[in-house]
């Protein structure tokens, strides 16, 4: 936790008796040396933010939900959907670059989006993807927390609660996320910017993505259909032919001319204008025909080209949700994770229902629902369909975990 540099006093060192919160941040040169002090004898851990404990690295994240501008209006891209602002990306890729460091997320509360549910958003936005927001208040709500105002008090109530409810599901921190498409990439140099938004923009249309960095030995391309390799510089040569090996065994390869040679046999009549097809084995090359240099357009042309048939989640009605499927290591449950931005969580208006309907991909014989508000499992009904199940659920506020049982 950020802790607030008005609270000087270390009785507000009681407002964490009984919750997760187990480590504090303080700003350098904050008059806080009696609350440090304090806090150390009750064993809780203090350091500067310049200074964070081993084995743990703080990124610099957004504040999580939907973009709101400020006449009030709600920001969208060019399809229309909200925008939504999400350190989910951000977490996973630094997970994946560096497997030994926890992922803390330094966001800090911005109008005007400060309202209570805000800060449970920005705790699921981070909890959810493996990595913890350093808990946060804004000056306002530290204020009257201190003065015990009910509604603040309320407030931080179930902030602590939320957090308490993520550090509680200690297992699924093991769990593997599932994935369709695979970005390989160094995401440094000339290369980070492109690679980021690439990831950023996959995140937004729910299709479920590995992290692929470029320097693992050897890259795990397994259960995938799609590989996209937006580098400016070609592949090494081992890159190149593990690549190959799994488009001959039946995947696609998605690149532009920084590839190189195109491999494979060129197939007429492709139907795409961004694209030239090549035959490979079992698989196709999709190379572009203008330079990589849009992550919005290859984001979306990367999901029409492997095809909606391969999605592992569906959702009808949910609004502007985040996703993350994942399966345990024994692979006998998946887990899906459901991030709903808007303040009322996927409860929107406009047409589109109060019950979400969730498609998962596989069979299943069970499904459960946690929520933030009921932490204890509560049995889902599902449909089976020919190679997937249908969950419905009514409107949640902010988060829902999903475990389905093989």
């Amino acid at each position: 936790m950020r802790w607030p540099s008005g609270w000087g006093n270390p009785s507000a060192l009681a407002l964490l008796q009984g919750t997760s919160i187990n480590y504090l941040l303080v700003e350098k040169g904050a008059a806080l040396e009696q609350v440090v002090a304090q806090a150390k004898k009750e064993g809780i851990g203090v350091s500067e933010f310049a200074t964070p404990p081993q084995g743990v690295t703080i990124i610099d994240g957004a504040w999580p939900g939907v973009e709101i501008a400020k006449a009030g209006a709600v920001t969208a891209g060019p399809t229309g959907v909200p925008w939504v602002d999400s350190n989910g990306w951000a977490i996973r890729l630094s997970t994946a670059l560096h497997p030994k460091s926890a992922v803390w997320v330094d966001a800090v509360p911005k109008e005007p989006r400060l309202f209570s549910q805000s800060y449970i958003t920005a705790l699921a936005d981070a909890a959810a993807r493996g990595g913890r927001w350093i808990i946060s208040l804004d000056d306002q709500l530290a204020s009257a927390v201190a003065a015990e105002k009910p509604d603040a008090l309320e407030s931080w109530k179930r902030i602590s609660r939320a957090a308490g409810f993520f550090a509680a599901q200690e297992a699924w921190t093991d769990y593997v996320p599932g994935a369709v498409i695979g970005v390989v990439s160094d995401y440094s140099g000339e290369n980070e910017f492109l690679s980021h938004e690439l990831l950023n923009l996959l995140d937004r249309t729910n299709e479920q993505y590995r992290i692929v960095p470029k320097a693992a030995t050897p890259v795990d391309l397994r259960g995938l259909k799609a590989v996209i390799y937006p580098d400016a510089v070609p592949p090494s040569p081992g890159l190149r032919k593990s690549i190959l090996e799994f488009v001959a065994a039946g995947g696609l390869l998605i690149t532009g001319s920084q590839w190189g040679h195109a491999p494979g046999i060129s197939t007429e009549h492709n139907g795409h204008r961004r694209y030239v097809f090549h035959a490979l084995g079992k698989g196709r090359v999709a190379m572009a025909k203008a330079d990589l240099d849009d992550a919005y357009i290859l984001a979306n042309d990367s999901v029409l080209l492997v095809s909606h048939q391969h999605d592992l989640l569906r959702f009808w009605n949910g609004g502007a949700v985040g996703s993350l499927l994942t399966m345990a290591p024994d692979r006998r449950q998946a887990l899906v994770q459901m991030l709903f931005y808007s303040e009322r969580g996927n409860l929107q208006r406009g047409g589109m229902g109060e019950v979400l309907t969730l498609s998962v991909a596989g069979r299943f014989r069970s499904a459960r629902i946690r929520t933030l508000n009921q932490p204890d499992p509560r049995p889902l009904e599902m449909e089976p369909l020919k190679d997937s199940v249908e969950v419905h659920f009514p409107a949640v506020a902010s988060y829902a975990a999903i475990e389905l049982d093989v």
